[in-house]
């Protein structure tokens, strides 16, 4: 049963340093033509049982695209499936784009939750990673959708950015906390391969703050997030209590989710499958009555098994007890019991990339 849904808005003004999702700045096909097509695509998955609980219109930059269109879309796609349990709609928003006119728009379509690409609350911060906007910007953006009735709001930060200090961060932790903000998702900048920040970093052109310095900042954000009020319960995120992301818990919980558009992910009756990154594969796949699937992969025994621990390791669920005898023995300073399992310790989710690696997987029964 499909509980989340996804939709890929792939529109940018501008394309971020860090950012490796598929975006694009130009675009031969318009907003109203590509929404077309994701209803067409919902349309090929019409064999598939829905009960939403979620929908999450991510990006990109789904802001760019004007409440109208939304209002006219959301209008044919709700009664395709069943949204009798539709509890958490939400979208992504630039800080630069919409305001509060926009956002009554959207809350009078059902939107109940907004997630703000704040990046930084620092000038400094914004110049450092390649952000147009201004710390105004967000400021105004976030209490534009506050005033319009939305309070539900989340903003994402980077840290770990070149110069990045524990200064940097009081300041950032001093903007935040005057802000009617209900969730904080704090992102370790990473210069991924096919940016402009990986290239850099490649050939030793970005220097970015060392490990000691890294942990200090997740350190940071965990202590002073929780002495807030916030709870800890993915690694990169924090919510007040009742305010976690219901559709990212729908990831990592092991929930059937699709995903519509250029690039988008689904998992559906223990396959995993991704859509094409190239737009007109995409939009030629959808015209021809295709699935615009790209990768497929079945999970199962130890691929089924990866896949449940790298997800749920990263929550404050943990995994079931039955999973502990996987755990190397030098690893278990990093694990603590809970009453259904046992999870990563805050240290241990500093380090789970290292800790996945070193998992019994071969200690698998047959």
């Amino acid at each position: 049963m499909i509980e989340s849904l996804y939709i890929h808005i792939p529109f940018c003004s501008y394309k971020c340093p860090y950012c490796d999702f598929v975006s694009f700045t130009s675009s031969f096909i318009s907003h109203q033509e590509y929404l077309h097509l994701l209803l067409r695509e919902l349309d090929l998955y019409k064999e598939e049982s829905f009960c939403l609980k979620t929908l999450y219109l991510g990006g990109g930059t789904p802001s760019l695209i004007d409440p109208s269109l939304y209002k006219a879309f959301l209008k044919e796609l709700l009664p395709l499936v069943d949204t009798t349990k539709l509890e958490e709609l939400t979208i992504e928003c630039n800080p630069e784009t919409y305001r509060e006119e926009e956002f009554r728009k959207m809350a009078d379509l059902g939107i109940n939750r907004v997630s703000v690409g704040v990046q930084s609350f620092t000038e400094r911060g914004l110049k450092a990673l390649g952000r147009k906007h201004t710390v105004e910007d967000s400021i105004d953006c976030i209490i534009s959708a506050f005033k319009a009735g939305i309070e539900n709001i989340s903003v994402d930060i980077i840290y770990a950015y070149p110069n990045q200090t524990l200064e940097d961060l009081k300041e950032e932790l001093r903007v935040l906390m005057d802000l009617p903000i209900k969730h904080v998702s704090c992102y370790l900048l990473t210069p991924y391969e096919d940016t402009l920040f990986g290239k850099l970093f490649s050939e030793e052109k970005l220097q970015l703050p060392d490990s000691d310095q890294i942990a200090d900042m997740y350190f940071f954000w965990v202590n002073e997030l929780k002495s807030l009020g916030f709870e800890h319960y993915e690694i990169s995120n924090f919510a007040l209590p009742g305010y976690e992301c219901k559709h990212n818990l729908s990831y990592w919980l092991g929930k059937e989710f699709l995903g519509l558009g250029v690039s988008a992910w689904s998992y559906i009756k223990n396959v995993r499958f991704g859509n094409t990154k190239n737009m007109k594969e995409y939009i030629q796949s959808i015209k021809e009555g295709k699935k615009p699937i790209e990768y497929r992969e079945v999970l199962e025994g130890e691929s089924l098994l990866k896949d449940i621990l790298f997800t749920r390791l990263r929550t404050k669920w943990g995994i079931p007890k039955e999973y502990a005898y996987l755990i190397p023995e030098e690893l278990l300073e990093f694990f603590e019991s809970t009453e259904d399992g046992i999870r990563l310790k805050e240290e241990g989710m500093l380090l789970i990339n290292e800790i996945l690696l070193r998992i019994k997987y071969h200690a698998l029964p047959h």
